[in-house]
Order: structure tokens, then sequence, then C-alpha cells
């Protein structure tokens, strides 16, 4: 249980978002203010890691929906209509906490890959009814506390918790049946290194989000590096750009102080904050509802 006053003044995560080109996007000026709306937020839940996929011309966005009556995470689909998402509807919950819900497409089906590690393994997730039914589909890698996994050129890059209550990780990457290659891990310990999104195409190159976690702050920045090796032989990035939460201009009377996914599709960028705010209603509504 969270102590009382982080109950009363909460510290919370939304989904900030904005149309763009690739001309115009935040990473390609960082260093300035770039304006994006804010996801309506919710009493019961709080959004963070925001993956985009789109299908048959609509874009839908997946988010870890924390509960706040559970203290568990789950995952919610969003559809972006009309300059913003609908309401986040629910679609997998497990009995273990749930979050970065990376969904890609594979062979014509739907997968999503979230982040299981207190179920200790990756494992996929597929589409049934895409995008409100999943069923489990299949392990990919057993026995590791990996968080924030992406697949990238059929490869898996995991970033592996460190026995250090620090936030860094040693970033491992699995070949396609789930095994370590020789050359993993290409980074021991670091706090710079930890997934932050999708990888996507950038200006010619493929570009991995990763978070900066430095003085183990959870959140601190997004980092933009680019691939430069990535197959069997070995994987090396590095850094071009970063986004820091003064960048994100939102349109209330709040500054973010944390940021740390970063998603596009071909028309929208997006990201996710943290932010504050006076919690006593929404605490008072919670507890009625838990008592029923």
């Amino acid at each position: 249980m969270r102590p009382v006053k982080d109950l009363l003044v909460e510290e919370y995560w939304n989904i900030a978002f904005r149309e763009y080109t690739e001309e115009n996007s935040i990473v390609n000026s960082p260093k300035g203010k770039t304006e994006f709306k804010l996801m309506k937020p919710n009493k019961r839940y709080w959004y963070a890691d925001p993956f985009l996929f789109e299908k048959d011309g609509k874009t839908y966005l997946f988010v870890e929906a924390f509960d706040n009556m559970t203290e568990v995470g789950v995952i919610a689909y969003s559809e972006y209509i009309d300059g913003g998402f609908t309401e986040p509807e629910i679609v997998l919950k497990e009995k273990f906490h749930l979050s970065y819900p990376y969904v890609f497409e594979k062979d014509g089906k739907i997968y999503m890959m979230p982040e299981t590690h207190e179920d200790n393994c990756i494992q996929l997730y597929e589409a049934v009814d895409f995008p409100k039914s999943w069923k489990k589909a299949e392990i990919e890698v057993q026995n590791i506390d990996a968080v924030d996994t992406v697949i990238e050129n059929g490869m898996f890059i995991a970033s592996v918790i460190c026995p250090e209550k620090d936030m860094s990780i040693d970033l491992a990457v699995f070949d396609e049946d789930g095994k370590e290659l020789p050359y993993s891990p290409v980074y021991k310990k670091s706090l710079e290194k930890r997934g932050a999104g999708i990888c996507f195409d950038h200006k010619g190159f493929r570009c991995r989000p990763s978070q900066g976690c430095l003085d183990g702050i959870y959140g601190g920045k997004v980092i933009l590096n680019k691939i430069t090796k990535c197959d069997a032989e070995g994987y090396a990035e590095e850094a071009f750009a970063e986004i820091i939460p003064d960048n994100i201009e939102i349109p209330i009377n709040a500054v973010p102080t944390g940021i740390h996914t970063y998603a596009r599709s071909s028309k929208i960028e997006i990201v996710d904050v943290k932010l504050k705010r006076s919690n006593v209603q929404r605490l008072i509504w919670i507890a009625k509802k838990k008592l029923g």
C-alpha cells in the first residue's frame, strides 16, 4: 500500500498525444516546447506505456491501465477518432501485473507482448477478436525477470532487472527461439538502456527509445538511439537525441515531472507524462467503490 501522503497528493501517469509529420516531430527538435493534448483522466485508473497500432485505416492505442483499487496493472485499448482517443476499455487482465503492451503483426496474426516479469517470463498473447479479445499464445523466454521487451529484426531485446534496486538493467538479446545470443548482454547495469517503446524508422535508420533513469529516477527522460547493428553477430546503438519532461507542453496548469515511453504511428506521436494532482475526492470515490 502507498503512504497516506502519496494518496492525498498523488503522482500519476497520463497519455499526451499530438498529430505530426516526420518533419515536425518532437524527435527532430526536442530542446524546445512542443504542444500535446492530454487524454481525459479517469478516477479509477491512470494510464502509461502507450503503444500505437494501425489496422484497416484505424489507429488504436494500447496502454497500461493501473487500477487504483487493486494496485495492479491491466491492459486497455482506445481508438483515435476525430482528433482524440475514446475512453480506454480493459481487454486483458491477469493475476499478476501487466504493462508495456507491445502489439505487432506477424504472418497475418496480431500479437501482444506485454511486460509479464511478475510471471517470470516473456510471453505472447494472440488476438482472438482484435482489439478486444486476447488469448495466451506461447512463452518466448522462460525464467527471466525482464521488462519492456521489443522485437527488432526477429530478435527479442529485453531489459533484465539487476538485483540492485537502482533502476539499472542489463540489455539482453534473444533469438527467435528464445535463446540468449553469445554477445548478450550488450549493456550491463545501465541506467539509460531500459526500453521506452517500439523501434521505429527515422530519417533512413532504425531508432530504439530507451529510458533515462539517472540517479535512480524512474521516468527521467526518453533517449532516442540510432541502431547501428542488429543481427545474430551483435547489437549496437548510439544516442542522438533525448526528450525531457520540460519539452512537453500540456493544456493544463501543470508541468510534467516525468516521461518514459514514446511511440508513433503514421500521423500521431505520443508519450506518457507524470503529473501531480490533489487526490482527496478521487480517494473518497475509490473508498466508496471498495465498500460497495
